[in-house]
């Protein structure tokens, strides 16, 4: 199905696309306090909470827009479900900095690394896929690989608290699962984008 836009029609993608960046911007924050000292986290934890109130500003813009607008790309319903779904990966990744704050000076394993990575992947190819919601015939690929991301995302989760094991204080073992679980909350997040995606894609072609 084609689309045919009005220049006032693309506010709510526009705002999608808004919180897209804001998912991408915890990541880039995430990374840098994975290299950080203790001492050197907490203006990183700050700048997340930040990302956090930005993205629930634009998700409350969203909606505001939607109970305005009489002319969508989308139904609403479907606009909102993403904006929802960006919202909480920001929630939850904002979240894992909370924890990472509380790791203290043991180092985490180098699956967190490969994890974040991971994500950030999958933050790329949302706003790609985000962009790309006027021309649904091109999305297929990006719907693809979203996929195969967030299952690769799984492995590697997996493999992460498999190694936990190895940990010898018990403290230390649950902080780092608890970072282990949130980076996994924010995954299952970006991959519901990925099925909701699919939904549209089946319904509108």
């Amino acid at each position: 199905m084609k689309f045919s836009f009005f220049p006032s029609e693309t506010r709510g993608l526009e705002l999608l696309r808004e919180l897209a960046a804001e998912v991408q911007a915890a990541v880039h924050l995430l990374a840098q306090m994975l290299g950080a000292t203790a001492n050197d986290r907490p203006p990183l934890i700050e700048d997340l909470a930040e990302a956090e109130v930005r993205a629930t500003d634009l998700h409350y813009a969203v909606l505001t827009h939607l109970r305005t607008s009489y002319v969508n790309p989308l139904p609403r319903e479907d606009i909102y479900t993403f904006s929802r779904l960006l919202h909480e990966a920001v929630e939850q990744l904002n979240g894992a900095g909370d924890l990472i704050g509380h790791t203290g000076s043991a180092p985490l394993s180098p699956r967190a690394a490969e994890q974040l990575e991971l994500i950030g992947r999958q933050a790329e190819l949302t706003a790609e896929a985000l962009s790309q919601l006027q021309r649904l015939d091109d999305l297929e690929d990006n719907w693809l690989e979203l996929v195969r991301i967030s299952k690769r995302a799984h492995r590697t989760h997996r493999a992460w608290i498999g190694e936990l094991g190895e940990l010898h204080k018990t403290s230390t073992i649950i902080k780092h699962r608890s970072v282990a679980e949130q980076f996994l909350a924010s995954v299952q997040s970006l991959r519901a984008v990925a099925d909701h995606l699919g939904r549209v894609l089946v319904k509108e072609s």
